[in-house]
């Protein structure tokens, strides 16, 4: 019998990241939760139904200030370094949050969905250069990212010489 202390580390092809108690976050929510008089679920289940934190805390007799103490206390250093503590707050008390299944809003700037990364011509002109065709034929075959990964074997150019020619996330970027 083999005790742990005596099985090496290579034995498994699993890996434990340990964090030190003092460095362990609880569930920001659970505080909010609890200043509210709910547990952590019930917390979420009135989120999903489309009603802020202000809501929930002006229906439940709960202070505006004791919410945004609640909410600050479950704040990082990062999450607060850009507006400051309570303009994060205030934010995160009236965000409203209508359905757990909606996707988030798609970033500002630039076109999405429908090639966004080849609709740049230089980029265009780069996988058009690639595969050897003209730029329009390659706009119209590559419908979407799997097409022009499909084109690219099909005229036998590997995959990594795209390296040179698109940014990361170029071809991820299409409209659901």
């Amino acid at each position: 019998m083999t005790t742990i202390s005596g099985v090496p580390a290579s034995t498994g092809a699993y890996s434990y990241y340990w964090i030190p108690a003092t460095q362990r976050r609880e569930n920001p929510m659970v505080r909010v939760a609890q200043t509210l008089g709910m547990t952590a679920d019930e917390l979420r289940a009135q989120l999903d139904t489309g009603r802020s934190l202000n809501d929930i805390a002006t229906t439940r007799g709960i202070t505006h200030d004791a919410l945004i103490s609640a909410i600050k206390s479950g704040l990082t250093p990062e999450t607060t370094a850009a507006e400051g503590a309570d303009a994060v707050a205030e934010r995160i008390a009236g965000k409203t949050h209508t359905d757990p299944d909606t996707p988030p809003p798609l970033p500002p700037g630039g076109p999405r969905g429908n090639n966004a990364g080849l609709r740049d011509e230089t980029k265009l002109a780069g996988v058009s250069r690639l595969l050897g065709m003209p730029a329009e034929d390659v706009a119209a075959a590559a419908t979407g990212p799997a097409a022009v990964v499909t084109l690219l074997q099909t005229k036998g150019v590997p995959l990594y010489a795209l390296r040179g020619v698109l940014n990361s996330g170029d071809l991820v970027d299409v409209a659901v």
